[in-house]
């Protein structure tokens, strides 16, 4: 059986790019993270400020309109934002960074409900599982060496049958049946996240990689855990439900 002879300049280059390719995936996890901590200090310190208005005597009526304004408001500007930032990638001429932080910000204005309402015990749990589940799928994604364009098409299908059963269940109102819709959707998320870190992959082993494209490649990774967040927090409501 005759080798493959990979000459002395041929094995330095391939060894920049998988070197470039490391760096640059690490770069798309550091973007990734810097929208979580946004996300994170806003929902904090907006649940906070409401808390603390609370407790210095101020009208809860009036705070709780508020605060549903903001929350209304700021929901129909993140759907404009998600739309504005794959706009901008589309277009590719201006960076996508500053609709993706409105948008972190946004977010945490959004889940600053559940710093408010859910004691932070678990919501530190929910934020461990959540790691560990990315984690796991992050391995999975990264050590694989087939073709993962299935997980996508499963993911879609799976979001559209939960999508049909949910309009069933809304019909007949089943609990079993709004069981089965969450672990299908999560499911699907999650199929979904580990498409989208091998395709994230494959695009920093092949040098195709900018500035840009890291910083909207990390905010796909970050809405994915964000997703994943919520339904985990959801997860774990009713279990405490469950055992009160």
């Amino acid at each position: 059986m005759s080798q493959i002879y990979v000459s002395p300049e041929q094995e330095v280059v391939e060894q920049k790019q998988s070197k470039s390719g490391v760096l640059s995936f690490a770069k798309v996890f550091l973007f990734m993270f810097m929208f979580l901590a946004i996300t994170t200090a806003v929902s904090f310190g907006v649940g906070g400020l409401i808390t603390l208005a609370l407790y210095n005597g101020a009208d809860p009526e009036i705070l709780a309109n508020v605060y549903y304004g903001l929350m209304i408001g700021s929901a129909i500007a993140l759907f404009v934002m998600m739309i504005v930032v794959n706009f901008v990638v589309l277009r590719g001429r201006h960076s996508v960074l500053i609709p993706a932080i409105i948008y972190s910000v946004l977010m945490g204005v959004l889940l600053s409900s559940f710093t408010i309402l859910i004691d932070w015990r678990l919501l530190g749990t929910a934020f461990g599982i959540t790691c560990g589940v990315f984690l796991l799928m992050t391995l999975i994604a990264v050590l694989s060496k087939g073709n993962l364009h299935p997980l996508l098409m499963v993911g879609i299908g799976l979001m559209i049958g939960a999508g049909v059963l949910a309009l069933v269940n809304w019909l007949i109102q089943s609990d079993v049946i709004m069981w089965i819709v969450s672990f299908v959707i999560f499911a699907a998320i999650m199929f979904i996240t580990m498409f989208d870190i091998w395709n994230i992959k494959n695009i920093c082993a092949r040098g195709q990689m900018n500035n840009n494209i890291s910083m909207y490649c990390a905010f796909t990774l970050y809405v994915d855990f964000i997703n994943i967040l919520i339904r985990v927090i959801i997860f774990l409501l009713a279990a405490s439900g469950r055992r009160s």
